[in-house]
């Protein structure tokens, strides 16, 4: 066969092979009658099933059983049957063939190969040069004039690259269109009652709470119990549908939610203003707002007949307490670390991670009778983190904070609610009490379990032993009866365990990393760090604190090379690989790529094993790798971050913030890995129990100075909150 008739050959099973596309699209859509996913969801799964083939049914199972239960919200075994019968349509329609799944035949090789030496052809050559053997470089025939030119080859081939781009594209769009719709819906942050006059229970109890995305069940008929005035921690590991749970609530999605409640989450940032943070807290005070703007009408107008309704205006700004509305506004800003000049500026000037401080300033402000809070230490630094703690434990409203900072829940939390299995489960305490109370709860369920499975275990072998024993047909039929009889004993289920692995570096001869008498300034009069002496080798645990704008960043961007020294020495062993970790490092994940994908672009030159067994590392297997970046959880795509900032095997370690956006299972996995890595590590962190399971020393920023600090991360604690630093 030629190769002109090759090519055309190609086009015909790519024609087929969408074919069977729809007809396998066709056939999943009669499976899972009760989803609601959009179309082109069933079209990318089908898409899985037609290039995978499986095999027989428990593949099939494995690669869509967890799209098909919790569409169909039927149990296990029932989706594995399903998945049996819809691999058996498949196969009967030819919608997939085994053996094409395994199509290479072993040839023997007319000569003796080097592997070294082989030096593989890339497909527009074999199209334009003619190779019959792109292993071998063996030549074939000749282009002719009846074939495809190798340009025409080479524009054949970008188009469908750039149709595939614009598909995945695609997808992004409406999966982001979808989440932009629903943020549209969450509740305005303003003071909506004052409540003084508000009588009705501010106690939230809901049964049957069901919360499905994209046809996956993340919730199911959950029981959610709050008492008004009480402070929760929602806890579970990342991507299992905290934040969707959060938005749910926040937009009172589910049956049966009492009106009355003001339910508020802080998730996103403020939008860039011109108004100053003080306004925006201010106007969250919409009656206060609209007397104080009637007054200014009132009293500009001069008319005499407006005295009475003045008077009542006046009465009613005392009720409200709004003549200590700006004082109250001042300092829950002041608490989260602005200073007069930046409470009185436009928030446009202000960063990212300011303006969520905003966000949060608001919230607190109009005290909801429930709060939500996502991650709210994410953006602040240890100063922030203690008053939010003291502002927490100290309000009266209800309280439901998702964190990863395991000592932040243990000093505010009154109650855990532990997010697992599709359910809600309660516990009484902070964190360390939860973790004490679950896992002497496991070990009791585990003995009753193991217990009973022996004693039926023993009476099933007195029944299969006699049971065509017509003398002891009794007893065996009174042993099936008392297994029947048994309570059922739920067999234990635990989260897998969560794993990072940090590659191993060569050793290196210190010093590695060395800055003497250092002086940093964009300006020769706006110095932002002097006097720096500081070194780091492959033995270091090192924790930068201090508080924010202080120069942290600065310095890590000095010790990496980005930034230069103004006055002073700097050592750097030429054959030193320093990664630095940052929260950057997620804005630039292209979200229309697999971390698979991504890696691949980012790290040319590899193979796709080794690239799935460096993701695997930091537990991103499996399908997960495969899986569009925009459709993981923070938590997951800043793993994807991890994998790749470190890709390039690195001496020192350097993690600005790095437990943002993780589970606790996965900070605690991110220490393990910290303390068996070879390397030197340098954290930039508020969290203290990081700081005080990895680092040995501790350095801050203060007044344009780096010193180290003689003491654990609670002695610093201290040294802070008593102002001796």
């Amino acid at each position: 066969m030629s190769r002109h008739e090759n090519l055309i050959r190609i086009r015909e099973i790519n024609l087929q092979e969408e074919g069977n596309i729809k007809e396998a699209k066709q056939l999943l859509l009669k499976s899972v009658t009760k989803s609601q996913l959009p179309d082109f969801f069933y079209e990318h799964i089908a898409g899985i099933i037609v290039e995978e083939c499986p095999t027989n049914g428990q593949e099939l199972y494995e690669l869509i059983g967890e799209f098909i239960q919790n569409g169909n919200q039927v149990s296990k075994e029932q989706t594995q049957k399903m998945c049996v019968e819809l691999q058996k349509q498949l196969l009967d329609q030819k919608v997939i063939k085994i053996e094409d799944k395994f199509n290479l035949v072993a040839e023997k090789l007319d000569a003796p190969i080097t592997l070294n030496q082989v030096q593989l052809i890339k497909e527009i050559d074999i199209a334009s040069h003619g190779y019959d053997d792109a292993f071998r470089g063996t030549k074939g025939a000749a282009n002719t004039n009846d074939e495809i030119s190798h340009e025409e080859q080479k524009i054949k081939l970008q188009k469908k690259e750039e149709e595939a781009s614009k598909k995945k594209q695609l997808l992004f769009e409406r999966f982001k269109n979808e989440i932009d719709e629903k943020e549209k819906n969450l509740p305005p942050v303003q003071v909506r009652h004052h409540r003084n006059s508000e009588a009705k229970t501010q106690d939230l109890q809901l049964d049957n709470v069901n919360v499905i995305i994209g046809g996956r069940a993340l919730l199911e008929d959950a029981k959610l119990r709050l008492t008004y005035g009480r402070k929760y921690g929602l806890i579970g590991r990342n991507g299992i549908g905290k934040t969707c749970f959060m938005n749910a609530l926040a937009r009172s999605e589910f049956e049966n939610m009492p009106n009355h409640l003001q339910i508020l989450l802080v998730e996103q940032e403020m939008k860039q203003s011109h108004k100053s943070p003080i306004q925006l807290v201010l106007e969250t005070d919409i009656e206060r707002e609209q007397l104080l703007q009637e007054e200014q009408t009132l009293v500009s107008s001069n008319n005499p007949n407006t005295a009475s309704r003045l008077q009542e205006i006046y009465e009613r700004l005392e009720q409200i307490d709004a003549i200590t509305a700006e004082s109250r506004a001042a300092t829950i800003l002041g608490g989260l670390g602005f200073s007069q000049e930046m409470m009185r500026n436009p928030t446009q000037q202000l960063s990212g991670g300011w303006r969520m401080r905003v966000s949060l300033a608001r919230a607190l402000f109009v005290q909801p009778d429930i709060l939500l809070l996502d991650e709210p230490t994410n953006h602040l630094d240890l100063d922030a983190v203690m008053w939010l703690e003291d502002y927490i434990i100290n309000c009266s409203i209800t309280v439901v904070v998702v964190s990863h900072a395991r000592e932040f829940l243990n000093v505010v939390c009154t109650d855990i609610i532990h997010f697992f299995e599709q359910k809600l489960n309660y516990y009484k305490g902070n964190y360390d009490q939860f973790e004490k109370t679950r896992t002497e709860k496991q070990a009791m369920a585990k003995k009753k379990f193991e217990s009973q499975q022996s004693k039926i275990a023993h009476m099933q072998e007195f029944i299969d032993r006699f049971r065509c024993n017509a003398n002891r047909a009794a007893l065996v039929q009174s042993r099936i009866k008392a297994i029947g009889k048994l309570e059922h004993v739920e067999e234990i289920i635990e989260d897998p365990t969560c794993v990072f692995i940090f590659p191993t570096p060569e050793k290196l001869r210190p010093p590695l990393l060395k800055i003497e008498d250092g002086l940093f300034g964009y300006k020769k009069e706006s110095t932002i760090l002097r006097g720096i002496n500081f070194a780091i080798d492959c033995d270091s645990r090192i924790a930068i604190v201090g508080a924010n704008g202080a120069g942290k960043s600065t310095l890590l961007k000095l010790l990496v090379g980005s930034l230069e020294l103004s006055e002073g020495q700097q050592y750097r062993s030429s054959r030193l690989r320093c990664s630095m970790f940052t929260q950057h490092h997620l804005d630039q994940l292209d979200l229309t790529l697999s971390p698979l994908e991504q890696i691949m672009r980012d790290y040319p030159g590899s193979t796709q094993e080794a690239y799935r067994a460096h993701l695997g590392s930091f537990g991103i297997s499996g399908n997960m790798s495969l899986r569009p970046n925009y459709l993981l959880s923070g938590g997951q795509k800043s793993r994807v971050a991890f994998a790749l900032a470190v890709y390039n095997n690195p001496h020192i370690l350097i993690l600005d913030e790095p437990t943002n956006h993780l589970d606790i299972d996965a900070v605690n996995a991110l220490i393990i890995a910290l303390n068996n890595f070879q390397g030197g590590v340098l954290i930039v962190s508020h969290d203290q129990h990081l700081i005080s399971t990895v680092c040995d020393q501790i350095w801050y920023v203060k007044n344009s100075r780096l010193k180290r600090f003689n003491g654990d991360f609670e002695d610093y604690r201290t040294a802070l909150a008593s102002n001796n630093l």
